[in-house]
């Protein structure tokens, strides 16, 4: 099914589905959408699915993910309520930086990028960017304590960056690699 999505080049209705539909259920989610207009329908979803903790991020640079261009809309889901924010780069204390900044380019062009990228290395907003969206995941999986506010998502960010900084992630992503191999 991932191959023919990818043949197809452009989203369909399995983009959509396959977030709400993890056999896994997971008791919190990060869940991006590519249009504004889903993020409250994808929260209500969310919350009817139980989960404690779960946000839904819109980047307004029609992204589906947090970007570093412009704002990012977000409902934060948390014991059942849904609470909407705007939350920009520059709120948490992260220069902005145009999408093309994050521009990557064939497989192995990626592959390099994230390999920069979790030991510590890559551009600015390479970096920014990561943090960003772990904030996220942070938030969501209860790894920084506080309410879903700026100064929250703040400690995030600086959590992420301090990790990234240390080459940590790339030596875990190898671990999991052997793991899985062996």
């Amino acid at each position: 099914m991932a191959s023919l999505r990818k043949e197809l080049k452009i989203r369909t209705i399995f983009n959509l589905l396959g977030p709400l539909v993890n056999p896994l259920q997971p008791t919190g989610q990060v869940l991006g959408v590519c249009d504004c207009t889903l993020v409250d329908k994808f929260a209500q979803a969310l919350c009817q699915l139980g989960l404690h903790r779960a946000i839904v991020v819109h980047g307004r640079e029609q992204l589906d993910e947090a970007g570093l261009a412009d704002v990012n809309d977000l409902a934060i889901i948390s014991e059942g309520k849904v609470n909407a924010i705007a939350l920009s780069a520059q709120d948490l204390g992260i220069n902005p930086a145009p999408t093309s900044a994050l521009k990557g380019g064939n497989v192995q062009e990626n592959a390099q990028i994230l390999k920069e990228v979790l030991q510590g290395g890559g551009t600015q907003a390479q970096r920014d960017v990561v943090a960003l969206n772990a904030a996220l995941a942070f938030f969501v999986g209860e790894a920084i304590p506080g309410e879903s506010n700026i100064e929250t998502f703040s400690k995030g960010v600086s959590l992420a960056q301090i990790i990234l900084s240390s080459g940590e992630p790339w030596k875990k992503l190898e671990q999991l690699a052997q793991f899985l191999s062996n």
